[in-house]
């Protein structure tokens, strides 16, 4: 200020006046001490002082209580397997005319030694939580319950048997009544019977939109990538479907009128890997697809922000694109052209193979423009697939095509579990008490979703 003063100023102070203020640097914030959650059991320990030093150190008055402090640690108590002896008394006629006994609660199999719990802990073990069979006997057998990797390949098969196959027929109609699915795919290594060498076996995965009311997530095992795996599951279905450039899904959707819808993550990433071996010119193409990531992005967040229910989001969505997306994509498309006339840009180079990629498939990657509900990603797909992918750096192998099959329906009711807040050990285990007592028509409670809207509605009453 006293540059404008009526006294000298030195030129020190007038170039130390004029330089810019250094930035403030952000603390960063440490990650607190967070307060452990309500729901869970509290165990009550109070601490308190010894009646001899309860006076006073200084004039020796007996000290009164004023308050209290309470601390709270969290406490694990390891898991443990517990036998349930069901013991019956019987009760006989003295005239020799009857015996009666109560009834024995039914079990998952006739005469089996196992409930339904340690049937969900397995199926949660093996595809939530990645654990191979042969690793999860070490962790019975530290349990002091030794239970081997074919007994639990016996439960596991149970469950496909008396839940995954029931429930899923169920989840495929739903699912296909859905407007628009994701898709994708990934490869898996299989063992076939009489042959001493693997094959390669595919996953592909099926889904509803992210804002659907209940998002369904179904798996279906492929010994092959070709186009029979999207005939065999679509079947008659007709409506968008959001995939990569794979040609495998072309088949099902020239036969059906399926319309594409393209994914610009997969466009993003091909030219990132231009621009990371040295193709400068890639960062043209970069900006604006990034910038239609931000536009969505700022939509997402403002819709969780105000609690929008899927038709208010898609209005903004829009209004938004028509707005800001339509003039990035047009530029984008200016630019590849541009580009792709460049003599210095080959064919068979990380910039050519991107803009070939994206020429081929412009017209899949525009319907998101005309289509508020088509995300411009189809990342959730991918995502799913990478807990899948996870899994398999753990468990390595398929045993049996069976066994590709098995895993294929109980992937598809954990995930389905996990889109939908459910704990898959809980859901497992409660409908393995329910499904022999449901009739088929009510064979929707009993979807992961279905489980769910149950136990929601359970609560509000």
């Amino acid at each position: 200020l006293r540059l404008f003063a009526g006294d000298a100023v030195t030129e020190e102070e007038v170039e130390e006046a004029s330089a810019p203020a250094e930035p403030k640097r952000r603390k960063k914030k440490g990650h607190g001490r967070g307060v452990l959650p309500e729901h869970l059991p509290r165990e009550t320990i109070e601490l308190d002082v010894p009646e001899a030093e309860r006076s006073c150190a200084e004039c020796g008055v007996q000290m009164q209580r004023i308050g209290e402090e309470t601390t709270e640690r969290a406490h694990v108590i390891p898991a443990r397997l517990v036998v349930k002896r069901y013991v019956r008394p019987k009760y006989a006629c003295p005239d020799g005319h009857a015996v009666a006994t109560a009834a024995l609660p039914d079990g998952v199999v006739p005469g089996g030694k196992y409930e339904a719990s340690v049937y969900g802990h397995v199926v949660a073990a093996k595809y939530q939580d990645h654990l191979p069979l042969n690793r999860l006997e070490g962790i019975f057998r530290r349990y002091g319950a030794p239970l081997p990797k074919q007994t639990m390949w016996d439960l596991l098969a149970r469950v496909d048997e008396l839940v995954a196959q029931p429930i899923l027929g169920h989840m495929r109609e739903e699912l296909l009544a859905e407007p628009v699915l994701h898709a994708d795919e990934t490869p898996v290594t299989m063992r076939t019977e009489g042959e001493k060498s693997t094959r390669t076996g595919y996953i592909w995965l099926w889904r509803s939109l992210r804002t659907a009311d209940a998002p369904k997530v179904l798996v279906d095992f492929r010994r092959s990538r070709s186009r029979d795996g999207p005939i065999a599951f679509l079947r008659d279905w007709s409506g968008t479907l959001i995939s990569d450039g794979y040609a495998g899904y072309d088949a099902a959707c020239k036969a059906n009128g399926i319309r594409r819808a393209g994914c610009w993550a997969h466009a993003r990433r091909k030219f990132k890997n231009a621009l990371d071996t040295g193709a400068k010119e890639a960062a043209v193409i970069l900006e604006p697809i990034q910038q239609l990531f931000r536009i969505e992005g700022e939509l997402v967040d403002r819709a969780k922000r105000e609690a929008l229910v899927p038709a208010q989001l898609y209005e903004l969505r829009a209004a938004a694109r028509a707005d800001r997306s339509a003039a990035l994509v047009e530029q984008i498309a200016r630019d590849a052209d541009r580009l792709e006339a460049q003599r210095s840009t080959l064919p068979k180079s990380e910039l050519g193979k991107a803009l070939k990629y994206l020429g081929n498939q412009w017209a899949t990657l525009r319907a998101f423009l005309d289509d508020p509900r088509i995300p411009i990603h189809n990342n959730d797909a991918e995502r799913d697939l990478r807990h899948i992918v996870t899994g398999r750096k753990n468990w390595l192998v398929f045993g049996s095509e069976r066994g590709g099959e098995v895993a294929a329906r109980l992937y598809s009711l954990v995930l389905s579990c996990r889109q939908n807040g459910v704990d898959p050990e809980s859901y497992v285990t409660d409908v393995l008490g329910r499904i022999a007592t449901t009739p088929r028509s009510a064979l929707a409670t009993l979807t992961p979703w279905g489980w769910a809207a149950t136990r929601a509605g359970e609560a509000t009453t």
